[in-house]
């Protein structure tokens, strides 16, 4: 009796010892498919950031042409005035050599 206790133990230890070894490349092959699927997730969101910044600094670029600045100041009714060399070259003798001006 001792003796079929003993084999019955060793068999069921030795298929729960083949179930764990079966079911560890069937995990690692899941875990392998979801860091493969969260790669392709990041590289995705970072295409779309890159395409993001690659407009915003066309719209940079845009908003920063005289074409655009002239459209602009002509649609609120902005005046642009000549700055008279004499004038600038005034202010800037009026400064004290550190930064700040004095008028």
């Amino acid at each position: 009796m001792r003796n079929a206790k003993l084999e019955r133990t060793i068999i069921v230890i030795t298929i729960l010892f083949i179930n764990i070894c079966l079911l560890i490349p069937v995990w690692q092959s899941a875990r392998n498919s979801q860091l493969r699927w969260e790669l392709a997730q990041s590289e995705k969101q970072l295409k779309e950031k890159e395409e993001q910044k690659m407009v915003l600094n066309a719209s940079i670029a845009k908003k920063t042409t005289p074409e655009y600045l002239i459209e602009q100041a002509a649609v609120q009714n902005i005046v642009f005035k000549q700055i008279d060399a004499q004038v600038s070259a005034l202010v800037a003798k009026q400064g004290d050599g550190n930064g700040k001006g004095q008028l």
